[in-house]
């Protein structure tokens, strides 16, 4: 899901998502980005938000496996290959 900081998918690496693609996560690690406009996408495990992609400029960070995300995996994939 967008966080809600104003971030537009319409020319990241999820530009083929919705806010309610789901992906594969293994582990409950999570980072904080200095700065919050870098959050990209986030995602909730209980109550404890999880920034599942942070970006800057051309440079992208995923917290989860986009490989072992299925259809929704294939199109940040995609993504990346299209910027």
């Amino acid at each position: 899901m967008p966080p809600n900081n104003g971030s537009d998918w319409g020319s990241s690496i999820l530009k083929h998502l919705n806010g309610d693609a789901h992906c594969y996560f293994v582990h409950s690690f999570t980072a904080f980005p200095d700065d919050e406009r870098h959050r990209l996408a986030d995602t909730y495990y209980g109550s404890s938000k999880i920034s599942a992609v942070v970006a800057k400029g051309n440079v992208y960070g995923c917290q989860f496996h986009p490989e072992k995300s299925g259809a929704i995996g294939l199109k940040i994939i995609d993504g990346f290959l299209e910027i």
